[in-house]
């Protein structure tokens, strides 16, 4: 046109045209020469044409040029309504959620209007000022805007509340809609869907397949996560044929990793990677998906290998999804040997500052030990997400310091008050302390191993005020806390209660029923998931679940039971033994008395280190049976196997001192300080309101230890007026008798107990936990202390629960 020589030269109608092209095409360049085109035609200042500095204004920023937006606006002399939402969706483009409501404050006072475009742009940027949420919804509903039929408005809003969590506020926005087109659909879907509501997500995608609507390459990226994590494989597939059916969205990379991930989620990488290698046009989220889907289902070389493969033949560089889904692999897999090189090829390539990667990072130095370098990335992040707060959990968790774990929980907490507090006043964001799903999943172990029930108590109404106790891994975790906190019932109600359950679940009930002695109980439970498993269920036996029936046998005396389950997995279960199967069977028949014939049956075993569990177990039975023959045959084999196990000498040493093999006991003694091995000490713990207390034996440490020394020499004289007999053969000195008694009032359970009768109401149960297994002098005095200060105390060693109350213990003296 212009080279043409027309009559008409481009004008106010041209130059938005040709300016839209450009921005089409991102083409800075070019929208530059077309700005400076329009300026020597007169516009936008000598002939001040709004349609014209509007469209220079959105080509500028869609074109990544923010200070030319800003000054295209700046320099307009005349604007209107369009001018405003232009300038409007610039800033939010850009991420200057300030700065937009500024300018949406403008607008009103200069006295325009706005619009249903000027409030997309506007919500947009109140997603991210909680505060700021209600009011642009009220403003909305005085103008009319949410109800002259404009969907895409109402989409608006709907994702607003989504991005702040609020999730049931999107619900009602959505379910007061008269007409809803796909997007709504989709809205609603991926809400449920990033809130990690996914029973919802899917229910409202099966609502949309009935209302007639076609999901699209949007609906289908959105709900198969939900299938993921659900680990819906049926209705994934359902999902995968549709895709099939429809070329449209086959190509899509979005809806193509997102097919992976829930392959890979549901176990079934195989299939993960067919849709994998079928897909030609390969982005880089694609292989991300496989790449994690390797990593998360353990199969770190192959996860390593493609993530090679992606550098080298795809010649696509990482991005901080690739780093921090590879990492684990480093960690796990033995043929990379320097983990910590990861460290620097991540300072390298630019992400080190990266906050995804840094949770990564912390991660990775938690799985190797290095908690010190974990909590230096930790503190030095300028912006923790809720991930961040995860995996520092994660990591002392996994590091086995409990009450740091829920230490981390409580300053998450108390910032996430805090936050709270500053939205009043006008900021904020509190959703970077809020827990998950997941937090609750971690730290809920850590409840259990401390026996916090407190904590755990308050962590399940949580739970239950913010929709997560039904997750099927939340409900697990449950389950296996108050089972470890001694808390059965209200262990089999969180199990009734959840409407859907993995093996993970069954497994954790049925070690809590014979943790507990209730073998029969535990084996009508595992009966049931054999029956649903018949019934077409999706719950599947493992490996896991064996060995949790077998120890439910074991601690109850069910010896015949357990054989027959062993002699009919392969066969009829179809799960091979394992060496820890036969650990477990060792433990039923040596801790019924069968030490000789057990002795006989780990001679046929294999040779080698899976021969370790079941000498272990053999061992264990010989102290419990004072078996020193076969003890001293058995303790030889296990310093060949694993000369560094503390456990092994202490129980060889301890079989000789009960035998009263003193010089024998004291040769193994310093066989282990010449091996450098180090026993570890014994300790017990009970909770007190929301602190845990910890007892060495003999303690004197503890504020209140001359009272708990007294109190505990109190009651032995009136224990022993009840018929009480001290056991000094669980002193393993050579020392007088009158010596052995006093020592014996210094067992760390024995402290935990007094604490918990002064410390605690009257008539309240006392919990007490124990590293090592429980002498057999602290078994016997507790029943005594039962009794005579009328209290039920439970006893959790590391082998079972022991339940006293009237001077009578659950186990029945088989422990």
């Amino acid at each position: 046109m212009t080279s043409s020589g027309a009559a008409a030269p481009p004008d106010h109608f041209t130059f938005p045209a040709a300016l839209k092209s450009a921005t089409s095409l991102h083409d800075l360049r070019l929208g530059r020469q077309l700005h400076a085109a329009a300026v020597k035609s007169g516009y936008p200042h000598s002939r001040p044409v709004t349609a014209v500095s509007n469209t220079l204004v959105t080509m500028y920023a869609k074109c990544g040029d923010f200070s030319g937006a800003l000054k295209a606006f700046d320099g307009m002399t005349d604007r209107d309504q369009v001018s405003w939402n232009s300038i409007i969706a610039a800033l939010c483009m850009f991420e200057e959620w300030e700065a937009a409501l500024r300018a949406f404050r403008s607008m009103l006072s200069e006295g325009f209007e706005p619009s249903s475009f000027t409030l997309v742009g506007v919500c947009l940027a109140c997603s991210n000022f909680p505060r700021l949420a209600k009011q642009v919804h009220c403003h909305g509903l005085r103008a009319g805007f949410y109800c002259n039929g404009e969907a895409f408005v109402n989409n608006a809003l709907m994702t607003m509340y989504a991005k702040l969590g609020r999730v049931d506020d999107s619900v009602k926005v959505f379910e007061g809609l008269d007409w809803r087109d796909r997007v709504s659909w989709n809205t609603m879907i991926g809400c449920f869907s990033q809130n990690d509501r996914f029973e919802e997500a899917l229910a409202v995608f099966r609502r949309m397949v009935v209302a007639g609507v076609k999901p699209d390459g949007f609906t289908l990226a959105s709900v198969l996560p939900a299938c993921a994590h659900l680990e819906r494989l049926v209705s994934g597939k359902e999902l995968h044929a549709h895709v099939v059916r429809n070329e449209d969205i086959y190509d899509n990379s979005y809806v193509g990793s997102a097919l992976v991930d829930m392959y890979c989620n549901c176990r079934r990488v195989e299939v993960g990677r067919r849709v994998f290698d079928g897909i030609l046009d390969r982005g880089m989220g694609l292989w991300n998906a496989m790449i994690t889907g390797y990593a998360q289902n353990g199969f770190d070389e192959e996860a390593l290998r493609l993530f090679v493969e992606m550098e080298e033949v795809a010649g696509l560089w990482p991005n901080a999804t690739t780093i921090a889904s590879v990492l684990p692999a480093c960690v796990r897999c033995e043929a990379f040997a320097h983990k910590d090189d990861m460290h620097g090829y991540v300072v390298k390539r630019g992400f080190g500052e990266d906050p995804y990667v840094q949770n990564a990072l912390m991660d990775m130095y938690s799985r190797v030990g290095k908690l010190d370098v974990s909590k230096k990335i930790f503190e030095s992040m300028e912006s923790k997400d809720v991930v961040s707060w995860n995996t520092m959990i994660t990591g002392y968790v996994v590091g086995g310091f409990h009450s740091d774990a829920l230490d981390v929980l409580r300053k998450m907490q108390s910032l996430r008050e805090r936050t709270r507090e500053d939205q009043g006043e006008g900021g904020g964001d509190e959703s970077s302390y809020r827990p998950t799903s997941v937090t609750l999943m971690t730290v809920l172990p850590a409840c259990a191993a401390l026996a916090a029930l407190a904590k755990g108590r308050e962590i399940h109404a949580y739970a239950i005020r913010n929709a997560l106790a039904s997750d099927i891994g939340v409900g697990s975790a449950l389950v296996d806390m108050y089972a470890k906190c001694g808390c059965l019932i209200p262990s089999r109600r969180v199990f009734d209660r959840l409407p859907r359950r993995n093996v993970i679940t069954w497994n954790s009930l049925i070690m809590a029923y014979g943790m507990h002695g209730l073998g029969e109980e535990a084996m009508k439970l595992f009966n049931e998931l054999v029956a649903e498993g018949k019934r077409g269920g999706d719950v599947k036996l493992n490996e896991v679940t064996f060995i949790a029936v077998f120890a439910a046998c074991s601690h109850s005396g069910m010896v015949n039971q357990g054989m027959e389950l062993f002699r009919n997995m392969g066969e009829v279960y179809m799960i091979k033994p394992t060496p820890e199967h036969y650990a477990c069977i060792v433990d039923l028949l040596g801790r019924a008395g069968q030490v000789e014939e057990v002795y006989e049956l780990i001679k046929t075993m294999p040779l080698g280190p899976q021969r370790a569990g079941a000498w272990s177990s053999l061992l264990g039975a010989c102290h419990i049976h004072k078996n020193v023959k076969i003890g001293e045959i058995v303790a030889e084999s296990l310093f060949q196997l694993e000369p560094y196990v503390a456990s092994h000498y202490v129980l060889l040493s301890n079989i000789y001192a009960s035998a009263g093999l003193w010089s024998k006991a004291m040769e193994v003694r310093k066989r282990m300080k010449e091996m450098g091995v180090k026993k570890e000490p014994g300790y017990s713990w009970i909770e007190a309101g929301d602190v845990t207390h910890r007892f060495m034996v003999g303690d004197g440490l503890h504020p209140q230890s001359p009272r708990l020394h007294a109190w505990l020499e109190q009651i032995s004289e009136r224990m022993k007026m009840e018929g009480y007999v001290p056991n000094t053969s669980c002193v393993l000195h050579n020392v007088e008798e009158d010596e052995k008694e006093m020592l014996l009032c210094g067992h760390s359970e024995k402290l935990a107990i007094a604490y918990g009768v002064l410390n605690t109401p009257p008539g309240s149960t006392i919990r007490v936990v124990k590293n090592l297994r429980v002498c057999d002098d602290c078994h016997e005095a507790t029943k005594f202390i039962s009794k005579i200060v009328g209290r039920e105390i439970v006893l959790r060693d590391t082998r079972r629960f022991h339940h006293f109350k009237d001077g009578v213990c659950s186990c029945g003296g088989y422990w």
